[in-house]
């Protein structure tokens, strides 16, 4: 017996109201008790459909979508969600988080360009008027 993962209960919450159960059994590739007794755990309600449903109604998209979702890798920043984002390696939560954080990275980067820039103004106009005074003394 195999424990479930994050991403397939959120799979399964995804499902439960579009498939019957024995066609989310064939997609998790578990027994039909075994989705009632998770879907009753998580407080799913399984759709309404009969158990007799013909499985040719479904469209082999939507069980090989069940399938890659259960099979995928998790996110290494939160191990909760399957990777979303190829390029990253990282679930779309993740993935914007880590672009948010860049961004700010920058903005602060930026601000404290800026305020050294003030900094340096400001001495540069305190030699230059010290340098005034002094000219204006001697």
């Amino acid at each position: 017996m195999r424990s479930w993962t994050h991403a397939e209960e959120e799979a399964l919450r995804y499902l439960a109201s579009r498939l019957s159960g024995p066609e989310l059994a064939i997609a998790f590739g578990r027994s039909h008790v075994a989705i009632r007794v998770k879907a009753c755990r998580l407080g799913i309600e399984l759709g309404g459909r009969s158990c007799e449903t013909n499985l040719k109604q479904q469209t082999p998209a939507v069980l090989r979508r069940v399938v890659e979702i259960v099979n995928a890798e998790l996110c290494p920043s939160c191990g909760k969600r399957a990777i979303g984002v190829k390029s990253t390696g990282l679930c779309g939560p993740c993935h914007f988080e880590r672009l948010r954080e860049v961004h700010e990275e920058e903005i602060a980067k930026a601000d404290a360009q800026r305020e050294l820039w003030a900094a340096r103004s400001k001495l540069y106009r305190r030699r230059v008027s010290a340098g005034a005074s002094e000219g204006t003394q001697a």
